[in-house]
This record gives C-alpha cells, structure tokens and sequence, in this order.
C-alpha cells in the first residue's frame, strides 16, 4: 500500500516544476518602478497586467538575459 501513495505522490507533484519551466520566461516592464524584470512561468494575472508590460517571452533564462541587456536604456529603462 506504501509503495501505491509513494507512486501517486511522485505522478501527482513531480510534473508540476517541469510544466512551470516549459512555459519559458517572460520580459517585463514594471509601470510603477520602470524596471525591467525576468519572470517565470505562465500568464498573468488582470491585475499583474496592469502593473507589468510585457516585452517577450523567452524560452530559456539566458535568452530573456541577452534580450533584457540588448533593451537596455530603450525598452528597458534599468535593471
């Protein structure tokens, strides 16, 4: 019976963080402090979207990084 939990537990929580990296990383502008951010995961919410603009999305944290230094001082007024 032990060993039924152990695999369900495993089907049911390990999926979970590699779904979170396949949705990639997402270029931000923040409106309130005119940073530039990298988040991950997935859509925003009503009210992240009104706070955030979105600039791109990235499939991995290296890209979003490049892109992020390539806007600086245009689309990206600072870090």
């Amino acid at each position: 019976m032990k060993k039924y939990l152990i695999v369900a537990a495993l089907v049911l929580f390990v999926p979970q963080p590699i779904n979170a990296q396949a949705d990639g990383f997402y270029l931000m502008v923040d409106n309130t402090t005119k940073e530039c951010r990298i988040m991950p995961g997935s859509e925003l919410s009503s009210t992240q979207k009104a706070r955030y603009k979105e600039l791109g999305k990235y499939a991995s944290m290296d890209e979003a990084k490049a892109a992020m230094n390539s806007m600086l001082g245009t689309a990206c007024p600072k870090m």
